[in-house]
Order: C-alpha cells, then structure tokens, then sequence
C-alpha cells in the first residue's frame, strides 16, 4: 500500500503524481513499441486484421477466464513487485512501480484486459497520436484507484467508496467488453 490508511498530505500527492508519472512513461513506452511492431500487420487487409484480433482476443479470455486458464500461460511475471523497489524513496518507489505497472506486464494480470489492448494495438495500425492517446489511457486507468483512495479517505466512506464496493464482481467483464469495443472500432476505422 502506497497511501497511509487514515491521512492525506502533500506527501501523498508527491506519491500520487509520482506513480502517475511512472505509469505514464510505462504506458507510453509499451503503445510506442505496439504502434512500431503494428508495421508488421501493413499487409494484411482489414478484414485479416479483424480476424486475427477476433482469434487473439477469444484465445487471451479462454485462457485467462476460461477452460484454457491453469494451461496455457500469457506472458507475465508471476510475483508481486519486490518491497525494494521502494526502499530508498517512496515517492521515487511510486515512480517505479508506477512505470512497472504502466507496461502492463510487470506483474500478476488478474485480468485480459492489458493483453486485448496489445493485441488491438498490434493489430489496428493506429496512427502514433491514437497509440500514445491509448497509453495515456491506459495510465489514467492505472492512476484511479490510487485517486479514488486518497479522495475516499478524505471524505469518510463517501459515494467512491459505496461504488466501489458494489461494482467490483462486474469490473473484470466491464472491462474486457469496454477494451475489446475500442479495439474493435480502431480496427474497423
């Protein structure tokens, strides 16, 4: 935990902004090298690409969610991020955990939607702003809890808490739709 249980300073801004940072050059870096490696897919035709992000996208949520999880493994670090990282610093800790967890794999990815977002940006051949617009997505997403905790706690048990609670078994689905509907309209562009 990165944010002490009950206060708020600016301390923790300096941590906040910090691990924003962090997960922001991590996602910048992963779109930019997506958005280069989405040259390969220049010759295929739109309906290919369509195709192969259908195929990738049904193989990642059967093996993360589905009969194909425990058997088939999708490129990950299977251990939590060592307590070093955060040794000398907090806040330059924030910032490296933060770029770690911006790449989207440095990590257990409980769910498929880093991996479909990949995909999507392989497959899509978006121009530079639009992959760098998804990293700054991505970032933004990775930055929410963080905000929702330290506005939570300043508030008591206010409405984010409240959502947060009841919407929590539905997040993974949520998300993977939400993911596989940008894709698919970057695609289909």
């Amino acid at each position: 935990m990165l944010l002490p249980p009950k206060r708020r300073s600016l301390r923790d801004v300096r941590i906040v902004g910090a691990y924003f940072a962090g997960s922001l050059g991590g996602a910048l870096l992963t779109a930019l090298s997506a958005w280069l490696a989405s040259g390969f897919t220049e010759p295929l035709g739109a309906t290919s690409r369509v195709v192969l992000f259908a195929l990738a996208a049904a193989l990642i949520v059967l093996v993360k969610r589905g009969p194909l999880a425990g058997r088939l493994a999708l490129p990950e670090n299977r251990r939590q991020i060592p307590a070093e990282v955060f040794g000398a610093s907090l806040i330059r800790g924030a910032l490296r955990f933060g770029f770690e967890m911006g790449t989207g794999v440095r990590t257990y990815v409980p769910t498929a939607a880093p991996y479909l977002l990949l995909a999507g940006l392989l497959l899509a051949r978006p121009t530079l702003g639009a992959a760098l617009l998804v990293g700054l997505g991505f970032a933004l997403g990775r930055a929410v809890p963080m905000v929702v905790q330290m506005a939570s706690i300043a508030s008591g048990e206010g409405p984010s808490e409240f959502f947060l609670k009841r919407t929590r078994e539905y997040e993974p689905a949520l998300v993977i739709v939400l993911v596989l509907a940008g894709a698919g309209m970057l695609i289909w562009r």
